[in-house]
């Protein structure tokens, strides 16, 4: 194992900014199941993290707050989206209830016509 000062020197490599340092979360630790990095990184930006791949499993914390900012700005945006979408159709349910004639009943002609055809 090597030592806490060489470690310290060399620093960590980050995967996303490729820039070392000396404090770095690990991606398949638990601070990084906590923060859901693994999905967060995978599903939400162009990088893609497995176990077997050779390049680093480590983030550092600069990273770590634009990822974190990045998810809850498109989690913002998706729930934007949704109410938006909720409230534009029950806003066209509306109009359509308000628009139906109201009243309207069969008259015996209209039965006639139906039954003619």
């Amino acid at each position: 194992m090597g030592s806490i000062d060489k470690a310290c020197i060399s620093g960590f490599l980050c995967r996303l900014c490729s820039e070392m340092h000396r404090t770095v979360i690990h991606i398949y630790g638990d601070q990084g199941q906590r923060h859901g990095l693994l999905e967060k990184i995978n599903g939400y930006l162009p990088v893609t993290i497995t176990p077997t791949d050779p390049l680093p499993k480590t983030i550092c914390e600069s990273c770590l707050r634009r990822v974190e900012q990045h998810y809850e700005l498109l989690i913002r945006i998706k729930k934007c989206r949704e109410l938006k979408e909720r409230t534009q159709r029950a806003s066209e349910r509306t109009a359509t209830i308000e628009r139906a004639p109201q009243g309207l009943e069969a008259s015996d002609d209209d039965d006639e016509l139906i039954e003619n055809n």
